[in-house]
């Protein structure tokens, strides 16, 4: 099918979006879960726009009305007005006139600043009255006081640069299997009814993080999709990743041995965010996946909502947060996670052979990237699991300490509860193709690790089934090899229904057979 895409139009001096009135792509789910009842942009099927460079998603978005954008090809979000794509240092030299003091911010001399050690040795160069590495010491030291300050004010430059804001009654949806946000934050704060749809999603790479613990703890800002009181969200066929090629980003090195990551989250929520489901979805190689709720401080803002589905998602090389989750409900249905597990089994000691595997390992991984946990359960959440599959490779691939963690159960009379519909009529989760005999059992062995450690209060998480599901999912999936054949054939960016017909088609002629390879034609990874 041949579409005609003109989208631009002269308003004045300046260029606008106009409506678009075409034909567009048709994507096969419908919207179910905690968000089925979300509609996005559907309302007002005339306000449809097609977008291919960074001003016109951001023009769109603020539409307070209803709408469709396609996105057609690469957005980058660090695009600037004439073209060129903005390197950090553009983000300084943008903030404030030129001559400004804060041009006077450097990353490294930002870290520098934060060592104790090193400002002693300028101030004992003030002290002595002699340079500092060659620089007056007294300027120097005033320089060195200004950088945490100057960081927050470039750190605004960026945030105002890659941060896009969504409004109600949207639907932001990939025109095909190459459209792309990357390095893009979207931004939905109190807003409600969204789809976002079909999008390669790469968040912005963070060019002033702010260091938590050395060597490699840090606290990044940008997430590429972040809800704060948002409600109604339907998040389907996308696939969340650190760069456009899919492969991990290595932290940067600066001395003395700093491991810069410069992401946060993939998918953050908090605030009393409600209604939101997470579906066909490929999460692929990150650190800090999906955080499903806020701190204690939110307790008030989200006990009674934050309601997740999370269903039919691939978690690929995802270390940790697949999702964690606080104070909500969250039902986790018919994903798999696949992943490299080095870290020794929780509920016994490792033998040393096994350490030693392990050792190697970590020193060809970064540490960011050392796989953690999958499931966090933490204060007062509401967790149903069914029929997952957990694929392992690495040094302990059949390890099921690792598929739970538990923090902040601190709360006996008001405790997290966890329930695993896998007793019959329902069929198991399994490791590596071999059926998890009670899963029910690994929370109960992970429970007591944490409670043992003195890390969780005895009765803080308890097992039970005390609700329903309440709604249907798009296909019943009666046991794993069910699931993890639903889930690579439907996870992920698809081309329309037009196209998957004719690329269907096209197998079948040259003999490749139905099921997952002639499905998986049908997307462009």
């Amino acid at each position: 099918m041949k579409y005609t895409l003109l989208f631009l139009a002269a308003a004045g001096n300046a260029l606008a979006l106009t409506e678009y009135s075409g034909p567009v792509p048709k994507l096969r789910h419908k919207p179910f879960g905690f968000a089925g009842q979300a509609t996005g942009g559907s309302t007002n099927s005339s306000a449809v726009y097609v977008v291919s460079d960074a001003g016109e998603p951001r023009e769109a978005v603020a539409f307070p009305y209803a709408k469709t954008i396609h996105v057609n090809g690469t957005i980058q979000g660090n695009q600037l007005p004439n073209g060129t794509l903005a390197r950090c240092q553009d983000y300084i030299d943008m903030t404030e006139p030129p001559g400004s003091a804060v041009h006077g911010f450097n990353f490294e001399t930002y870290l520098l600043s934060l060592n104790a050690t090193y400002v002693s040795l300028v101030e004992q160069a003030i002290a002595d009255n002699t340079p500092f590495e060659g620089r007056n010491a007294t300027e120097y030291r005033t320089l060195l006081g200004h950088q945490n300050g100057y960081r927050l004010v470039v750190a605004a430059t960026q945030k105002a640069q890659v941060g896009f804001k969504l409004t109600n009654n949207t639907s932001l949806i990939g025109w095909d299997a190459n459209a792309a946000l990357n390095g893009i934050n979207l931004y939905l704060s109190s807003v409600n009814n969204i789809w976002i749809r079909n999008l390669k999603l790469v968040p912005p790479q963070d060019c002033f993080p702010a260091p938590e613990t050395f060597p490699s703890s840090w606290n990044a800002l940008y997430d590429a999709i972040g809800l704060v009181t948002a409600s109604n969200v339907w998040v389907d066929n996308c696939e969340l990743q650190d760069q456009l090629s899919g492969e991990y980003v290595e932290p940067d090195i600066i001395e003395p041995g700093w491991q810069v990551d410069r992401f946060d989250g993939l998918f953050d929520c908090e605030d009393g965010t409600d209604n939101v489901t997470f579906s066909h979805n490929i999460v692929r190689n990150h650190h800090k996946s999906l955080l499903l709720g806020g701190g204690t401080k939110e307790a008030d803002r989200d006990l009674g909502k934050m309601r997740f589905t999370i269903f039919g998602n691939h978690f690929n090389g995802s270390a940790s947060r697949n999702p964690l989750m606080r104070f909500g409900s969250f039902d986790i249905f018919s994903n798999v996670y696949e992943t490299r597990n080095d870290n020794p089994p929780r509920f016994n000691d490792a033998s040393q052979a096994g350490r030693r595997r392990r050792r190697g390992a970590l020193d060809r991984t970064p540490l960011d990237a050392v796989f953690q946990y999958h499931l966090g359960v933490y204060n007062q959440s509401r967790v149903q699991v069914q029929v997952n599959v957990f694929l392992r490779h690495g040094a302990f691939p059949n390890d099921t300490s690792r598929i739970f963690t538990i923090s902040e159960a601190t709360l006996s009379d008001r405790p997290a509860k966890v329930c695993i519909r896998e007793t019959p009529p329902h069929f198991p989760s399994t490791m590596n193709g071999v059926a998890i005999a009670s899963l029910s059992e690994v929370v109960a062995d992970t429970v007591h690790f944490f409670v043992d450690s003195g890390m969780a209060v005895d009765g803080a998480v308890v097992l039970t089934c005390d609700g329903s599901r309440g709604y249907e999912v798009p296909k019943v999936l009666e046991d794993s090899g069910d699931v993890l054949e639903y889930v690579l054939s439907e996870a992920g960016q698809v081309l329309d229904e037009t196209r998957r017909v004719e690329v269907d088609a096209m197998s079948s002629s040259n003999g490749v057979s139905s099921g997952v390879e002639a499905r998986g034609m049908g997307r462009w990874h």
